[in-house]
């Protein structure tokens, strides 16, 4: 089986490529203002909407025209990706199961004050290239790249993006996934909360850097300074670019602490079973701690990673209970977030809340993955006896296909 990934680059672009860049990124906002303008009229008209296909036909007849002369200078493959983006983006509106509002215009660089637009260039006929520590882009030129790892295999498409003072760009690649494993030794459940980042059922803990408090002092100092500048100075200017890369340092400090965690869990368990943690709501309670302890987003790694070990990965339901329940007896107590601690009214042990949570977590995945079928006990052999003693698992075996069962 193989998984489409994401690896991303530094690039160092050229003045002149520099600016072309940001024209082609206008370029493809103007083009998705453009078409998404003429849905809103169309649907206006005839309650009807405009797909991949006949947007496509539109921008080939308009290019025609002197007023759109612009969209002839950009990548006609990248103006497509708009159009794909477009389509389902209004096809999620519709979509049972999905949260998505209608999409919206996007707004120009002279109103936001940044050009932060992107641009995705689609490697057709093997137009995108990587040679002498260079990348070619279609219409913009070889652009230098630093190239920190190896690709993994062909190029598929690129996403070209100006965040956070530096140049990047986003290739997909697509990478095989190593075959499943059929006999499991290890089940893990964690617990994700706003005092520690993960707990785990074996015991496994790692503490919240709080990468936005340590750098609370120099960015208060930071908007200070903002706030005594006249708004649109060259001074001004120099400020809000040095915040918005110290934004971007905190940023991918938060990733790289999030890949480390997620490859050190997946790497030392075989069944990793989190929360399906509503993560949104927990930020209207308390925002910044939660943002600064990257809670969906070791959930979101942990999960790729599984897949491509061949591991398996499951998510308890939403409203699972999980803390407050006594890992001995099973007894459920109302906590406050106050409470890190409690004595099971029941059988009266002492026990951490986290971890107590971890260990329900574990069990009610064991039962969930058992039900539906995926995985079955089954008795360890006399070598495993001897060790230490773990629960073996082995995946289920069906008449009809090869493929797994996915968990409800």
């Amino acid at each position: 089986m193989k998984k489409t990934l994401r690896y991303n680059y530094r690039l160092n672009p050229t003045p002149e490529q520099e600016a072309k860049l940001v024209e082609f990124g206008a370029t493809a906002r103007g083009i998705w203002n453009l078409l998404l303008s003429e849905n809103m009229r169309r649907y206006e008209h005839d309650k009807t909407f405009l797909f991949y296909k006949d947007m496509a036909s539109l921008l080939k007849d308009i290019k025609t025209f002197e007023e759109f002369n612009w969209i002839k200078a950009f990548d006609s493959a990248a103006a497509q990706q708009v159009a794909r983006d477009l389509e389902l983006a209004l096809k999620n509106v519709f979509t049972k199961g999905r949260l998505q509002r209608f999409p919206k215009h996007k707004i120009s660089y002279k109103k936001k004050k940044r050009h932060n637009d992107s641009f995705r260039a689609v490697n057709n006929s093997h137009c995108i290239r990587i040679e002498n520590g260079a990348i070619s882009i279609p219409k913009v030129g070889k652009i230098p790249i630093i190239l920190h790892r190896k690709l993994a295999s062909k190029i598929k498409t690129v996403t070209i993006q100006y965040h956070h003072g530096k140049w990047g760009c986003s290739i997909t690649q697509e990478v095989e996934c190593k075959t499943a494993k059929q006999v499991l030794k290890t089940i893990t459940g964690f617990d994700i909360n706003s005092k520690q980042t993960v707990v785990g059922s074996d015991g496994f803990v790692v503490d919240n850097p709080k990468f936005l408090k340590q750098s609370k002092t120099k960015l208060n100092q930071l908007q200070r300074q903002l706030a005594r500048r006249t708004k649109g100075s060259n001074r001004w200017q120099k400020t809000k670019q040095r915040i918005n890369k110290l934004h971007g340092k905190i940023s991918r400090q938060r990733l790289d602490f999030a890949h480390k965690i997620s490859r050190q869990i997946t790497n030392e368990n075989d069944i990793l079973v989190f929360e399906d943690l509503n993560v949104k709501g927990m930020q209207k309670f308390n925002g910044s701690m939660v943002a600064d302890n990257v809670m969906g987003l070791i959930t979101q790694l942990s999960k790729y990673k599984t897949e491509l070990e061949g591991k398996l990965y499951h998510e308890i339901g939403r409203f699972e209970k999980s803390t407050g329940v006594c890992s001995e007896c099973g007894q459920h107590h109302v906590l406050t977030l106050n409470d890190r601690n409690f004595t099971c009214t029941a059988c009266e042990t002492n026990q951490s809340r986290d971890l107590s949570a971890a260990k329900s977590i574990a069990k009610t995945g064991e039962l969930d993955l058992i039900a539906a079928g995926i995985v079955a006990r089954v008795p360890p052999t006399s070598q495993q006896k001897s060790a230490i003693k773990t629960k073996v698992f082995e995946l289920s075996k069906f008449a009809v296909g090869t493929e797994k069962k996915e968990a409800a």
